[in-house]
């Protein structure tokens, strides 16, 4: 090999060899895939390793959706570039050898991509990418022709020679093939979703402008001892928001919510647009972060028992603890006589009232608001109101202690249970089970809600599980989520205030009743398909029997 770097003549014949390009080539596909591996080397799991990959992938995705015009310009460069290379090999003038190795480690790069592709559209986000494929598949057309020329079958080639230009033809054809669904959004003739309700629930979060104090609460130091590194830099917190309520009005008490995350996600900034909806209703907003990414010690012979949509993984216990003192901090700082400087300063006169509750979560965060209801119940709050809505939740602790006192929910409790039916992170029978643990309640409010994916037009309307969160914010959240995220405030905030008639119109939002399911029209006339409601559906649904099993 040192004989190749110092001669030149020796690189100038291993570089037009034909052994260089694919060489190149494969390298190219390591570097794509690399991040992966090695995070799976390092023991992460295969979703834990390929989760960074899929949250740039996303956001590369609603960029796209979000920047057509860029897009189009983009693809029209290259189509140029491919134009002005493929005249100039008409002409018999040859590429520069530095061009082809570039090309060949992007097509390397590329192809790499594109299994990461595949695999993220199979297991994350089921159907939801159409122009990061298009821009893909525009990015191999113009490497493959700029690099192999226009595709052919020499007459008197050699087999190697003839299975290399089957292959770039194979190539092209593959590339036209991820292409094509995507030119009738490109070209404006794909139907349009339904824009976001622009008056009522969905629409901008509304009537009250809103206030964030951010709290650092005191983690206990057991829990301290076993966080790991990816979240070493976190200083976790309350993020109590708060809104501004008229200066003219006689003093009032305003309900409480909190709301927890997903794993890997202790970050405001994901929810905000979640918490807007809650706060701007009138509401006290608690976003709890906790730490998800643990490490606790667990015993050789720990035999892991999930079932019945719970599971005994000592890490409940722990982020149970940091639950604990995150509620502690929320009564310190809003809920008694001497409260922080920041809630005086916003809410002056009015009071926080817990008896009036909200509590939510999504993915890991929506198993905890089982976590959440333990610390509510043993408090006392919720005891006149309750609302409690689970979005995409994951499995629930089974251990005994942490088990929430079931029979301190008052009668004026209503539970959504609600996940996309591409879902591809969690299994529905955590939610299906989850229901079954309010049988007390009547089951017309306890729904579990299945949002529907329509790839009728464009863009695409997927139920994922990321929904909920602020990076995957589109006209199904809008329909889907907000919408009811907006009724579940108003009917929380009504309750606090007698107000019967604001009360009556949002229940009508939140049980089966068209209010609830309806997710308005294409831009041609045609259904966005509507929400699906089970009730009961561990018992009375065929769909979910074999989650009894």
């Amino acid at each position: 090999m040192e004989g190749v770097k110092s001669d030149p003549s020796a690189w100038a014949k291993f570089s037009s060899s034909n052994s260089f390009f694919p060489i190149l080539y494969l390298i190219g596909i390591l570097l794509s895939v690399a991040e992966p591996i090695l995070r799976y080397l390092s023991g992460k799991n295969v979703s834990d390793s390929i989760w960074p990959h899929a949250y740039r992938t996303l956001t590369w995705t609603m960029s796209l959706r979000a920047n057509i015009f860029t897009l189009t310009l983009l693809m029209s460069v290259l189509l140029f570039l491919t134009f002005l290379v493929l005249q100039r090999q008409i002409k018999g003038q040859v590429n520069p050898n530095w061009a082809n190795t570039v090309g060949a480690l992007l097509l390397g790069l590329l192809t790499g991509f594109l299994f990461l592709f595949f695999a993220l559209d199979q297991y994350y986000l089921r159907g939801a990418f159409l122009l990061l494929p298009t821009l893909y598949g525009f990015l191999l057309l113009s490497l493959l022709l700029m690099v192999g020329g226009f595709p052919h079958i020499p007459k008197d080639g050699k087999p190697l020679q003839v299975s290399k230009h089957v292959f770039h033809i194979a190539g092209v054809f593959f590339a036209a093939w991820l292409v094509m669904p995507g030119i009738p959004a490109l070209v404006g003739m794909a139907p349009s979703p339904p824009a976001a309700p622009t008056i009522g629930y969905g629409a901008d979060p509304g009537p009250f402008t809103t206030s964030l104090s951010i709290h650092p609460y005191t983690m206990p130091q057991e829990v301290e001892d076993i966080r790991e590194e990816t979240e070493g830099d976190i200083d976790f917190s309350v993020y109590l928001t708060l809104p501004y309520l008229p200066r003219d009005i006689p003093p009032q008490a305003i309900p409480l919510a909190v709301l927890s995350h997903g794993w890997g996600y202790p970050v405001y900034e994901e929810y905000t647009d979640w918490i807007a909806h809650l706060s701007a209703k009138g509401m006290a907003v608690a976003f709890i972060q906790y730490p998800s990414d643990i490490a606790p010690d667990i015993e050789e012979d720990f035999e892991a028992i999930d079932e019945y949509g719970a599971s005994n993984w000592p890490h409940h216990v722990y982020r149970a603890k940091a639950f604990e003192a995150a509620f502690d901090e929320i009564e310190q700082i809003a809920l008694l006589d001497e409260r922080s400087a920041e809630v005086d300063s916003v809410l002056l006169n009015h009071t926080i009232d817990p008896s009036h509750l909200w509590l939510g979560g999504h993915s890991l965060g929506g198993a905890y608001v089982f976590l959440s209801l333990y610390e509510s119940m043993e408090r006392h709050w919720g005891n006149e109101t309750l609302f409690i809505d689970f979005e995409s939740p994951w499995t629930r602790p089974n251990q005994v202690e942490l088990q929430p006192n079931m029979s301190r929910i008052p009668d004026s409790t209503m539970v959504h249970i609600a996940q996309g039916i591409d879902d591809m992170s969690v299994d529905p029978c955590y939610s299906v089970h989850h229901q079954a643990m309010f049988s007390m309640l009547p089951q017309e409010h306890v729904l579990f809600i299945e949002l529907q994916s329509d790839l009728y037009g464009f863009p695409r309307l997927v139920g994922t599980h990321y929904l909920p969160t602020d990076s995957v914010h589109d006209t199904l959240a809008d329909w889907g989520v907000y919408r009811r995220i907006d009724a579940q405030a108003d009917w929380v905030v009504a309750r606090s205030r007698g107000d019967t008639i604001t009360e009556s119109w949002a229940y009508e939002h939140l049980i089966n009743s068209p209010l609830l399911t309806n997710m308005g029209q294409w831009s041609d006339g045609v259904e966005v398909l509507p929400l699906l409601i089970h009730h009961e559906a561990l018992t009375r649904s065929e769909k979910f029997a074999h989650c009894g099993n």
